[in-house]
């Protein structure tokens, strides 16, 4: 690389750094906080996400059963999931959808804040995304609405989530705007990479030996040498992750207008899942109640086994989407990256039972796999607890990178400045 090329490709490195750095501080730390979401929330909300095991051995109740007791309580609320896997001593998670025509706030319902489940006769309760209930009893435990910004305790862990995929702002905008700011940080990958390579001059020992310093920190260096060093070593250490971390954050964002054109051109794609189109109105009542739709999901998820080679062991949940039409059916099988957690789904008509869509993590098609995988790794969902700590330490490596690259470019910029004051000085 000539001299003038590195020149072009250190200012576009510097640009880089500096657009995105406040921007990959921000989602490099809540991320770390995210990896272990589950066990925070249930620390901070024992009373929304715990529940006690009755000392008589008696089971959870029927799932269907569960959502129509579930649908009592919240009467200003549709409750549209049927949640299938149970787990000792948790609550179970329902989706709700307002209903049309209804008040955002209504008398009577669950405390989101206490997780009592009750409220003074016509005390308003906050609008609500989510209910928790315990499986064995059918009580309402509470309600949360998933990403208000508050720092209440049943708040929090929603809110960090909110302020790492989109920044906390209104609309689609903080999906886009982390979405370019993830494309910036995957082409920066890869500007960062060439800038590493050893120069002409290091290379007539040896490439690799010419590129080995990149790889190291300087023992006893000072202050702004051990800064480089930390940042370029970190870097090309965390590479690969780095860059896994940066595309699947296009992929989340941009999937539609940027991940999904790009990765087509190489690897085949499963579009059946996002291809059917919004309804003119949400279904008010579907052909095909909550038992039925059941009963006809888990015959087409047989068929689906049987065609794809995978083993179903275990029931996800069931859900009605109002605005297409559907159910969707969710199960964990072999075909999962996550051990505990299933992904592998249908959609079916919600008025006749047919098929109209599959997603499955793997055994499916190579871009859905690969993109599969890739979300899987962002997220920390493989490879159990070291993977987790390893994903926490990324988090925090990303802020730090950022840091140290402003860093960098504060001392160069008051090196050029003292450098111009000398020049000046010189010619007067």
């Amino acid at each position: 690389m000539t001299m003038a090329a590195r020149h072009v490709w250190v200012r576009l490195h510097r640009w880089a750094g500096l657009l995105t750095a406040l921007f990959l501080c921000v989602t490099g730390l809540t991320g770390a906080v995210l990896v272990f979401e589950e066990e925070l929330d249930a620390w901070l909300n024992p009373s929304l996400l715990r529940v006690a095991v009755p000392a008589d051995g008696s089971g959870p109740m029927d799932p269907f059963a569960l959502r129509e007791a579930v649908q009592r309580q919240l009467a200003w609320a549709l409750v549209d999931q049927v949640p299938l896997r149970r787990e000792p001593g948790h609550a179970v998670t329902l989706r709700l959808t307002p209903r049309p025509g209804e008040a955002r706030h209504k008398p009577d319902a669950p405390d989101a804040a206490s997780g009592s489940g009750k409220t003074s006769a016509g005390t308003p309760a906050p609008a609500a995304t989510h209910a928790f209930a315990d499986p064995y009893t059918g009580r309402v435990l509470g309600v949360r609405q998933e990403g208000r910004l508050s720092l209440a305790r049943q708040d929090l862990l929603p809110m960090l989530y909110r302020i790492h995929c989109e920044l906390a702002l209104p609309g689609i905008w903080g999906k886009l705007l982390l979405g370019a700011i993830a494309l910036v940080w995957t082409l920066d990958c890869f500007i960062g990479l060439v800038l590493t390579l050893p120069t002409r001059g290091a290379r007539r020992a040896g490439f690799w030996r010419g590129w080995r310093p990149a790889w190291l920190i300087k023992p006893g260096a000072g202050p702004a040498r051990l800064t480089l060093d930390l940042h370029r070593a970190f870097g090309l250490w965390l590479w690969a992750l780095l860059l896994v971390y940066a595309w699947s954050s296009v992929m989340f964002n941009l999937r539609a207008p940027v991940y999904q054109p790009v990765m087509s051109l190489f690897l085949p794609f499963d579009t059946s899942w996002r291809q059917a189109p919004v309804l003119p109105a949400p279904i008010a009542r579907p052909g095909l109640d909550w038992r039925a739709a059941h009963q006809a999901a888990r015959r087409e998820m047989a068929r689906l086994a049987r065609e794809r080679g995978f083993v179903v062991d275990g029931e996800e949940l069931l859900m009605l989407d109002r605005r297409r039409g559907l159910y969707a059916y969710l199960v964990h099988s072999d075909a999962d990256l996550r051990r505990r957690v299933g992904n592998t789904a249908i959609l079916i008509d919600a008025a006749g039972g047919e098929r109209r869509g599959i997603y499955l993590p793997t055994r499916g098609e190579a871009g859905d796999t690969l993109s599969n995988w890739l979300g899987a790794l962002h997220m920390a969902h493989v490879f159990g607890l070291p993977y987790r700590i390893l994903a926490g330490l990324i988090g925090l490596a990303t802020a730090a990178l950022s840091v140290t690259g402003v860093m960098i470019w504060l001392r160069k910029r008051r090196g050029r400045a003292a450098g111009r004051v000398r020049r000046n000085s010189q010619a007067a």
